[in-house]
């Protein structure tokens, strides 16, 4: 099962099939609830947990996060909630698979139809960050009321010595800006080396390209060009290798017979391969003649070196 589905259940926008059916595992108990009521700064980062339950009166007596069965989620959400615990004496509980699957068996339904039973709503989608009209907040626009409440805290963030305010000032940095709506730093107006379309940088950028895109074609092209270059050294160097190899051991060379040549070229490639880290034969063969031409034709080249044929 895909648990990345998402969509809207009872006006909370729920991000996975398992949120859905812990949900559905809540109202079937009648369990009051809410859904990412409250965002956490748990000192390296703001953490906003999933599941807010609360008791008949109205007070908050648990949260839960719902994770995946990745290892390495279930450990950073377990490090998150101890956090919260320990700040807040909140009870604060994990559930993954394992736990919805112990959770359901007094139901009177599977966890796998709850499961299913959300996949194929018409109010999922498979994608969390889907754009446009599959996205579960399109369209959707706050109230004045909300736009109030939004404002109001990120005022109160930016007059905070909190985790939340250094991320905003991180951010402002690296994008240039001083304060909101100020250029901190000068831009002007490049043009990309690969593709030859104008961009806007900041003036201390070494920036050259206007996307990754064209700077991964211009990387890729170097590289390979880089490597022909260094592919065509190797190549001469050991045709020169073998042509010297050929006039050092000139007896043996010319006394090998053509149907007998495999203990000459070996010996030949044993020293090739201690030279230049070459030992397949196709590629010494093209050092050679620019392309593979098998033993024959190489024991006949180095045999005319000997004979002086070959400068």
């Amino acid at each position: 099962m895909n648990r990345g589905y998402a969509g809207f259940y009872k006006g909370h926008y729920l991000r996975s099939s398992y949120e859905y059916a812990y949900a559905k595992y809540l109202d079937h108990h009648s369990i009051p609830w809410s859904y990412e009521d409250c965002v956490f700064d748990i000192g390296y980062k703001l953490y906003k947990p999933d599941f807010f339950l609360y008791d008949q009166k109205g007070k908050l007596v648990k949260i839960v996060e719902i994770k995946s069965r990745s290892k390495d989620a279930k450990k950073n959400a377990r490090e998150a909630l101890n956090i919260i615990e320990e700040q807040h004496h909140i009870k604060c509980e994990l559930i993954s698979y394992e736990e919805l699957l112990d959770l359901y068996k007094t139901l009177p339904f599977s966890l796998t139809s709850t499961i299913e039973e959300w996949i194929k709503s018409e109010n999922t989608t498979i994608s969390k960050v889907a754009y446009g009209e599959l996205n579960g907040h399109y369209n959707l626009k706050h109230d004045e009321e909300t736009k109030k409440k939004i404002g109001e805290h990120t005022r109160s963030l930016w007059l905070s010595n909190g985790i939340a305010k250094q991320r905003m000032l991180e951010g402002l940095k690296k994008s240039g800006l001083a304060q909101k709506g100020k250029i901190k730093k000068p831009r002007e107006t490049r043009t990309c080396e690969e593709c030859g379309k104008i961009f806007k940088v900041i003036i201390t950028s070494k920036q050259k390209f206007c996307s990754r895109t064209c700077a991964g074609h211009r990387a890729i092209r170097h590289a390979t060009n880089t490597y022909v270059e260094i592919r065509s050294e190797v190549h001469h160097n050991i045709r020169e290798y073998i042509i010297k190899w050929s006039r050092e051991n000139s007896d043996i060379v010319v006394k090998t017979p053509l149907n007998k040549i495999k203990t000459t070229i070996q010996s030949l490639i044993r020293d090739i391969e201690r030279e230049f880290q070459v030992k397949d034969l196709r590629v010494i063969s093209k050092s050679v003649f620019g392309e593979d031409r098998g033993r024959k034709e190489l024991i006949k080249f180095m045999k005319s070196v000997c004979n002086e044929d070959v400068c």
